[in-house]
């Protein structure tokens, strides 16, 4: 079982992918990995998947070739065939490592690659690392050439999103078919929304934003009559991953400050206030305790609650999303799997005569920046210390 000597150290000082300090005040663990430890009511086991690359955190697969494109935050871009590595592209150069919420966070194939050959990025571009953050959150596309190498030269911006401070990116990219994508924007960082930007659709920080993706420019979809064309979603903290179920609704996990990891549930047709930060988890945002405070009457109906939220206790400081498992092991399967970044803890949600009900899984043995699927449909979990694990 994990050392609680080395959880406690971790729950104080982690924030953003672990949300609890401002961005000038936390210092981050040493990446540690410990024993796997999978509940007896599941027969599965972890076993190491890959374990060549530096910073893993997020799996794609190619819409054509029996292969999966592994994306790491430090802007390298690898292929994995199930015998050897091949790198597709080397960003390192354009994308900031200032704050270790920084770098390469998202890619998504067009929904037309075959033909146009583009993927869709989302980064955090280079900037100084000294004094106020004045690197901006970029959604960029490239072009594959026909030996599989991305062009660096086609390197596109698309849209840029300045974020005041080094923290709370967001950065994920989910494509929905329809040449339409979503995009996650964190809040802009430090702690409590000091803009009170998840609190207005003016702006693009603290959403999920939707828009359309043909010949290399973007579109909005929506017919906002007011507030930025592109946000669907607003209130979010730093929405790190989400994923679309087999009903088309969309679930996301939103990084909490000090008191409460959020999953949320919310439809692609309607736009939803999730509440940040007037709101985190079920109640309201109290800057100096995690009280459970009622909500003021008349306020509770402008927000959209989770359908789950669950405390910064046992060691557990940080939500990362996963998936609608739709695929993967039959035991995981109808449910929204997800994972604790400090403990290594994975969960699944699942619908029970109408209530949601989360089923502890295990431990996955390491810290959890994401999850991806295998070449085979196995369940991959990216450990911040570089190894890729599979759960079967």
């Amino acid at each position: 079982m994990r050392n609680l000597a080395l959880i406690l150290p971790i729950l104080i000082i982690s924030s953003g992918l672990a949300g609890c300090l401002s961005e000038d005040e936390f210092v981050w663990p040493e990446p540690e990995t410990w024993d796997c430890e999978i509940e007896g009511d599941f027969d599965l086991a972890c076993h190491t998947y890959l374990d060549v690359l530096e910073s893993p955190i997020l799996s794609q697969k190619h819409p054509s070739k029996n292969e999966i494109w592994i994306i790491e935050q430090s802007g390298i871009i690898n292929s994995w065939d199930g015998n050897v590595t091949s790198q597709i592209a080397n960003l390192s150069s354009i994308v900031s490592d200032c704050h270790i919420e920084q770098g390469l966070l998202g890619m998504a194939f067009s929904d037309d690659f075959s033909e146009s050959r583009s993927v869709l990025l989302s980064y955090v571009d280079e900037g100084s690392c000294e004094g106020p953050n004045e690197s901006d959150l970029v959604l960029a596309s490239a072009k594959i050439d026909l030996d599989g190498k991305m062009n660096m030269s086609s390197v596109l911006v698309l849209k840029s999103v300045e974020q005041p401070f080094r923290n709370h990116n967001g950065g994920h990219i989910l494509g929905i078919g329809n040449n339409q994508f979503l995009w996650g924007v964190g809040d802009g960082g430090s702690g409590y929304d000091p803009d009170g930007n998840g609190q207005n659709r003016e702006t693009e920080l603290g959403s999920i934003l939707l828009f359309s993706f043909e010949e290399d420019r973007i579109y909005p979809v929506l017919q906002n009559s007011s507030g930025d064309p592109f946000v669907l979603h607003n209130g979010l903290r730093n929405p790190w991953r989400f994923d679309l179920d087999d009903q088309a609704r969309l679930w996301i996990a939103d990084v909490g400050q000090n008191c409460w990891e959020e999953v949320n549930l919310v439809s692609l047709e309607n736009p939803e206030n999730l509440g940040w930060a007037e709101m985190e988890g079920f109640y309201p945002v109290d800057n100096s305790a995690c009280v459970k405070s009622p909500v003021d009457p008349g306020k509770e109906e402008n927000f959209t609650s989770p359908v789950l939220a669950y405390p910064h206790s046992n060691g557990n400081c940080s939500i990362t999303g996963g998936f609608w498992m739709s695929w993967g092991p039959s035991e995981l399967r109808d449910g929204y799997l997800y994972g604790d970044f400090c403990t290594g803890s994975i969960w699944i949600l699942r619908e029970v005569g109408g209530v949601w009900v989360e089923d502890f899984i295990g431990s996955s043995g390491g810290m959890i920046v994401g999850f991806g699927e295998g070449l085979e449909e196995e369940l991959l979990i990216f450990h911040w210390t570089g190894e890729i694990i599979r759960i079967g």
